[in-house]
């Protein structure tokens, strides 16, 4: 086949546009970014990123990362260091060696040995556990 020929889909995986999965932005160690990030997909931060950050994805906040202000995602994963608010609508993993400070919300919280975590958190249950926890209390007053 030559160098610039199409190639026929074959049978396997479909490519990520078709499954619907995110896309993944990657923002590099050199980078430092002030304002806010918001879209559908995923972001892994290995630079400095300070202000807003709303995602229905994950972000990942790398090693050699920091990030400040007030993120929002669907799960967010912190290897480097943190300072804000962080609200993650499914969970929060704090990896070894990380360093988060501020306000954490989120449904499931994952803390590893060696990671520092000073600050407040509130953890509520995810909206269809709560719905089973009401039917749970129902049958329980009858």
């Amino acid at each position: 086949m030559g160098l610039f020929a199409k190639e026929k889909p074959g049978p396997g995986p479909s490519p990520p546009e078709q499954r619907g999965d995110h896309e993944t932005s990657f923002f590099g160690a050199k980078l430092t970014i002030k304002g806010k990030v918001s879209g559908s997909g995923n972001v892994i931060v290995m630079g400095q990123l300070e202000g807003e950050c709303d995602l229905n994805g994950e972000l990942v906040v790398a090693p050699s990362a920091l990030v400040k202000g007030e993120v929002k995602a669907a799960s967010v994963t912190v290897s480097g260091g943190f300072s804000g608010t962080l609200t993650a609508r499914e969970k929060i993993n704090i990896e070894k060696n990380a360093i988060v400070s501020g306000r954490l919300l989120t449904a499931r919280l994952s803390t590893a040995d060696g990671a520092v975590l000073n600050g407040e958190i509130e953890m509520k249950k995810p909206a269809a556990s709560e719905s089973t926890a009401k039917k749970v209390s129902s049958r329980e007053e009858k």
